[in-house]
């Protein structure tokens, strides 16, 4: 019986990983399958490609549900998955965490060279499934970030700002410089079919500067000519003026013109207190995901014909009040820090 059935890309990417490596046909075929169906194929149409029955669609579709790729495949593997020592096991996954392996066939062959075992691919992509390791997309990290530091600043954080007294308020603050072109995204495409937006020029910009409050959810956003020591000790004010009564903590990061000697001077007069993250810690200033809801939710898939609309919308999105934009953001903007590893040297 046919009915939705939805791969994350994580689970497509293993299973179209597997497929590349797989030397036999019904396992292929099982693949295909769920792929097939993923992409919202009909029986009917699966039945030509693969030449097999509906019934065996719903056998293999049954068993991923609840086994996942390891059930899939399982009957071909029998009796072939101890070919390494728990020994040979550890420093193979070793091996993997210090240094990244595009294919199973390069795997393989360090396998074969290292401890005398021939894997096939198909075998090898099994037996990684089995360890806890995935095909998926690799993450930059910034080249000089210090973990050390991150995490003493989110050692910090927890005891000093993770409790607030009611005189007290913290901002995660910084800049964001929208660029008037059209963002590609994600969305439901009929099979076979293509779904196209319009690009525009991509040369106009807006600056904007602003404020999330993580505790309620609250944001402050301005928009400037330019980002500079001017308009950053401007939005200081502003925050002091919506802020009465309040002893206001900003964290940022190391930008030039927010630790200018001026803004700091200013920042003393009004009484805000500036705390400055670690160098290279995007990762750690929860204004940047805000800065990246935004944009998911005003510019990806979106077309906008003039700049003064495109512009239009994003203003109009900063100065939302909504309880359901509010409930959204706190969902989307946890009071917690995304800690990184640092690449391997």
């Amino acid at each position: 019986m046919e009915g939705e059935f939805i791969l994350s890309q994580k689970d497509r990417k293993v299973l179209e990983e597997f497929h590349r490596a797989c030397l036999d046909k019904r396992t292929a075929d099982k693949i295909k399958t769920i792929l097939l169906i993923a992409d919202g194929f009909t029986y009917t149409q699966i039945e030509k490609i693969l030449l097999l029955d509906e019934r065996t669609f719903n056998r293999y579709k049954k068993i991923y549900i609840e086994k996942g790729i390891d059930g899939l495949v399982e009957s071909n593997y029998q009796g072939r998955q101890c070919n390494l020592s728990k020994e040979q096991i550890e420093l193979l996954k070793e091996e993997l965490d210090s240094k990244l392996y595009a294919t199973a066939e390069e795997v393989c062959d360090f396998v074969e060279k290292t401890f005398g075992v021939r894997y096939t691919s198909e075998g090898m992509v099994h037996l990684l499934n089995r360890l806890g390791y995935r095909y998926k997309k690799t993450t930059v990290v910034p080249g000089k970030m210090d973990t050390v530091k991150q995490k003493n600043f989110v050692k910090m954080y927890k005891r000093r700002f993770k409790r607030l007294r009611n005189d007290e308020i913290v901002y995660f603050l910084d800049g964001c410089h929208p660029t008037y072109n059209s963002h590609a995204g994600y969305g439901w495409i009929a099979v076979g079919k293509r779904f196209t937006i319009k690009s525009q020029d991509g040369r106009k910009r807006i600056n904007l500067m602003g404020a999330y409050e993580p505790k309620a959810g609250e944001v402050i956003v301005i928009e400037y000519e330019t980002l500079n020591q001017a308009s950053v000790i401007a939005f200081l004010m502003i925050i002091k003026k919506r802020t009465p009564g309040k002893i206001i903590y900003i964290i940022w990061d190391n930008a030039r013109y927010q630790f200018a000697k001026s803004v700091k001077e200013k920042a003393k007069e009004l009484g805000i207190k500036l705390i400055y993250l670690p160098g290279y810690s995007p990762n750690l200033n929860l204004i940047e995901r805000y800065w990246g809801f935004m944009k998911k939710k005003v510019l990806v898939n979106q077309y906008y014909e003039t700049f003064d609309k495109f512009k239009e919308a994003l203003m109009t999105f900063t100065k939302s009040k909504s309880k359901k934009l509010k409930k959204a953001l706190l969902q989307y903007i946890p009071e917690k820090f995304h800690l990184i590893e640092p690449a391997p040297a």
